[in-house]
């Protein structure tokens, strides 16, 4: 770079500039949209399940009466 180059400062404003005109610039930008995407949808979700109240129909309690609702099977002979 040139002496002129660098007191008239262009390469800054040509530097700052993001790439979106290029693929990898796009890319790059939908990568961090996706991103972004995910972590809201995930603090969403998280704030969903605080504030929903637990079911009786829960996985825990199907799991406990789960002994108790099974058929009693004849003894071999």
């Amino acid at each position: 770079m040139s002496t002129a180059e660098i007191a008239d400062n262009k390469w800054e404003v040509q530097a700052s500039k993001p790439p979106v005109a290029s693929a990898g610039g796009l890319l790059n930008l939908l990568m961090i949209i996706g991103f972004t995407a995910l972590f809201i949808y995930i603090t969403a979700m998280s704030v969903v399940a605080i504030v929903t109240p637990k079911s009786d129909n829960s996985l825990e309690n199907q799991y406990k009466n789960m002994n108790k609702s099974a058929p009693t099977e004849a003894p071999a002979q």
